[in-house]
């Protein structure tokens, strides 16, 4: 197409993989042609996806050029040893607090035998493709890789070195400053070689990317090179034909969260402010508070979480519901009345904003979000006024604001208040990169 700028896209998560590492550059894609860049997209063949969501492939125009490059997954190998705590690990559902002998063995073998993650076998193969490919298209001047996994960024400094092509690295979440780093044991000489390499990759990509500004802030200081920020988003189109909820819903003050739920993330704070609540009957307004009550978790939730919760009377009032495609989980979204988003208390969680954060933002319930001091999350909810942050233990703060939030409910004022977040669609965060591919690339 004329005019247009043809851009590798070299990504490990691509459609039938489903979950939030596929979704930014799924959206980026379905866009960035209207913003004159033309993406080609390079990704796995035969991968060995933890989730799998056959509805992001509607998102996927036909005419889009993809190249697949078989892969070796040392993953398969181990789950049939372990099939059951590897899928859980592949899925993030790290046991970082208690982890039993065999979670440990199984994230020492990956720290130190697959560096920098087992996904590193496709790196080869993949650079050897894309200098034919690029022997036939010399007028692609960038390669954007995006991790985790990091192993990816190692093809686009390869091709950077190999080639002179501009090279962007995408960092979806930190490298070594992820929360599971440490649960994988490292020895002194392999926690080095994670170190080198991703500081290589700091200093050598051309242009550095992140989801939040706490990563830069972390980047920058490890860096002369530009580190810039587009966060995750929302895509307006999704939200188009949200089906309706059961008429008996709106009745329900849900609290409802949606995504994995592992007990780093339990909120038990929030627990012990609704069975608080629930001795608060004698107050004027709460009298009902008891009949309308429900917790809605939808997604894997660790059996801890499920156990706090019954240990403190609330267990009646939970729904359990299986996980489930991105449009489903979009339409569990709109059932709740608050929605939680719940990261852990500890410094390294500063980092790492939800992609779910900005699919709340598009609904109109509001939000509480528990986590650790000084996060991203808490800057988003207060300039569009979207809801609450309270550091994981702040009791009585957690106490007040469902309160007020049940009395809102009840006055049918609850969802009011809400300021625009279209910064955060999808279309204008895409319009945002292809101003920086512009830039690279001029």
């Amino acid at each position: 197409m004329s005019g247009q700028t043809k851009v590798l896209i070299v990504t490990y998560y691509w459609p039938p993989a489903g979950g939030p590492g596929v979704q930014r550059w799924v959206k980026f894609v379905k866009y960035l042609k209207e913003f004159k860049v033309t993406p080609v997209v390079v990704c796995p063949k035969g991968a060995n996806y933890p989730w799998l969501d056959s509805v992001l492939k509607h998102d996927i125009s036909s005419d889009l050029e993809v190249i697949s490059v078989p892969i070796f997954e040392p993953a398969r190998i181990l789950g049939k040893l372990a099939p059951k705590k590897s899928k859980s690990i592949s899925r993030g559902m790290v046991n970082t607090q208690d982890p039993s002998l065999l979670e440990r063995m199984m994230m020492s073998v990956r720290g130190h035998l697959f560096i920098p993650d087992p996904r590193k076998y496709w790196v080869r193969p993949t650079v050897k493709r894309l200098d034919y490919y690029l022997d036939e298209h010399p007028e692609i001047k960038l390669v954007i890789t995006t991790g985790p996994p990091h192993s990816v960024h190692l093809i686009g400094q390869r091709l950077q070195q190999s080639r002179g092509m501009k090279w962007m690295a995408d960092f979806r979440d930190p490298w070594t400053e992820i929360y599971y780093h440490k649960a994988l044991n490292l020895m002194n000489w392999a926690n080095r070689r994670h170190l080198r390499l991703e500081q290589q990759v700091l200093e050598s990509a051309d242009r550095i990317l992140t989801t939040s500004p706490t990563t830069r802030a972390l980047f920058q200081s490890r860096t002369a090179r530009e580190v810039s920020v587009i966060t995750n988003g929302y895509d307006a189109a999704d939200f188009k034909d949200i089906p309706p909820g059961d008429p008996e819903a709106t009745h329900k003050f849900r609290l409802s969260h949606v995504g994995t739920l592992m007990e780093p993330r339990n909120p038990l704070v929030v627990w012990q402010a609704l069975a608080q609540l629930m001795n608060q009957s004698q107050l004027s307004g709460f009298e009902t508070f008891a009949d309308d009550l429900e917790i809605e978790l939808t997604g894997n939730v660790a059996q801890s979480v499920i156990d706090s919760i019954n240990a403190l009377g609330l267990g009646k009032y939970l729904v359990l519901s299986p996980n489930r495609s991105h449009q489903q989980a979009i339409a569990a979204m709109a059932k709740g009345q608050v929605l939680l988003l719940c990261e852990r208390n500890e410094p390294d969680a500063q980092h790492i904003i939800p992609a779910k954060l900005f699919e709340y933002l598009a609904l109109k319930a509001p939000i509480l979000a528990l986590g650790p001091a000084q996060s991203a999350i808490e800057p988003i909810l207060n300039t569009t006024n979207s809801g609450a942050y309270f550091v994981q233990g702040d009791l009585n703060g957690v106490v007040h604001y469902l309160q007020e939030a049940y009395r809102a409910f009840k006055s049918g004022t609850l969802q009011k208040n809400r300021k625009e977040c279209q910064h955060y669609e999808r279309k204008n965060l895409t319009r945002e990169l292809a101003n920086l591919i512009e830039e690279m690339t001029a």
